[in-house]
């Protein structure tokens, strides 16, 4: 890491604490928090209109598939547009293609044309995920970086908690119609609650191109050299930030196992409703989110990332053993409890390893990790439950859990990774 990528990661002592909360990042939460509620309700409801439409099961997954590979393509090019366009501009195009899409989910539209407006709420996921974020990163103060990231995803494990059963709710008493209206519904409101975010961003954006104008030329040219001269790859992904993304890349290929493979793996053990792992992990987040950021701050990043970790790979180990529905809860909460605290850290390293010129960059780096790598795992995992049975999948994800815990360690011993 360059030496200034380290000094940033180390904010200068102050005798006051800088507040988290904000107005504008009040704002930003609830705005961000109603396209979540909306992503949870679509995830539900897309997929099941499909198939009552009479399409294959292949054809209504293309729903998803769609939606995140679009999301996984434009995600590079989001961190650029976020960097140079300004967070707000970039912000709002994709709320607006987000919500554009949504409302095409209310006319009876052609299946092809259905898969379209899909690709285009990816499109617009992208964009605004990444926008989000690094709007949320200029307003956090930097001494409680990972503490404000824990707290900007409070809302997705509260969306993720209830926006399914309220859009199944909907369908089943009204139609898909009238919840399809319901998620336009709050699509629009959370356009227009971004609206006073306009005046602070600019703000901010003037004092992002003031501080840049103030840096020495060699120290400028620096900053330049990897985006703008380097291979491709260097264009695509934060010179510094890549360092703590690789070690949430071979964290989320165990979500990816979760997700595709638990609930199988558990009927065969004679559990039939897994559901009760979700809302555990789910819960678990919520609470580790809420406190990893304070432990963090007090006792250091290395001491909330790493038994992190190691709760997440005992979640793992927890689903492979479990006899009995108990055991997978306590899994379900080892895993959810380190997963949020090891994602806010590792993000707040991403973000604060680069300038302020480059965080865009930086969270596109650390998402793209986390899709890749979870598109990537689920084929993998795939296939290896093929050959050896889905209970391989765990322990194995378990041991990539143990690999990333080493990896983090000795990168944090020499330097590389806060």
């Amino acid at each position: 890491m360059s030496a200034a990528g380290t000094a940033r990661q180390t904010p200068p002592a102050t005798g006051r604490r800088e507040p988290v909360f904000t107005l504008p990042f009040v704002n930003l939460m609830v705005a961000n928090g109603l396209l979540r509620v909306c992503t949870y309700m679509l995830i539900a409801l897309v997929p099941l209109y499909a198939l009552d439409r009479g399409v294959s099961t292949t054809v209504a997954g293309l729903t998803t598939t769609l939606y995140m590979g679009a999301a996984v393509v434009l995600r590079p090019l989001s961190g650029k547009l976020v960097d140079t366009r300004g967070r707000y501009a970039v912000m709002v195009v994709g709320a607006s293609l987000y919500c554009a899409a949504t409302g095409l989910y209310v006319l009876t539209l052609p299946i092809w044309a259905l898969l379209a407006a899909r690709a285009l709420q990816g499109f617009g996921f992208a964009l605004n995920g990444t926008a989000v974020m690094t709007l949320a990163t200029d307003l956090i103060p930097e001494s409680r970086m990972s503490e404000g990231i824990g707290y900007l995803g409070v809302e997705q494990t509260v969306a993720q908690l209830f926006a399914p059963w309220l859009a199944l709710e909907l369908r089943g008493t009204y139609g898909y119609r009238t919840a399809f209206a319901v998620v336009f519904a709050l699509g629009v409101v959370n356009l227009f609650i971004r609206i006073p975010l306009r005046t602070v961003a600019r703000r901010l954006d003037a004092r992002r191109r003031e501080e840049a104008s103030r840096r020495g030329p060699a120290e400028e040219a620096a900053e330049q050299v990897g985006p703008e001269k380097g291979p491709l790859w260097s264009r695509i992904v934060d010179r510094d930030a890549w360092r703590p993304s690789s070690i949430m890349f071979l964290l989320m290929f165990g979500a990816a196992g979760i997700n595709t493979f638990m609930a199988a793996y558990a009927t065969g053990h004679g559990i039939a409703n897994s559901g009760p792992f979700f809302t555990a992990s789910g819960l678990m987040v919520a609470v580790s989110r809420l406190t990893a950021g304070r432990l963090g701050r007090r006792f250091g990043t290395v001491w909330v990332i790493a038994p992190g970790i190691a709760l997440m790979a005992a979640g793992q180990l927890g689903i492979w053993w479990s006899p009995d529905l108990s055991v997978l809860m306590l899994a379900g909460a080892a895993y959810g409890l380190g997963m949020g605290a090891v994602q806010p850290g590792l993000n707040s390293l991403a973000v604060l390893s680069a300038g302020r010129e480059r965080r865009g960059r930086a969270n596109s780096t650390f998402f793209m990790a986390m899709d890749l790598s979870q598109a990537i795992g689920a084929v993998a995992l795939g296939a290896v439950a093929g050959v050896a049975g889905t209970g391989a999948v765990f322990p194995i994800s378990a041991g990539l859990m143990s690999v990333a815990c080493v990896a983090y360690v000795v990168l944090r011993r020499r330097g590389f990774v806060g």
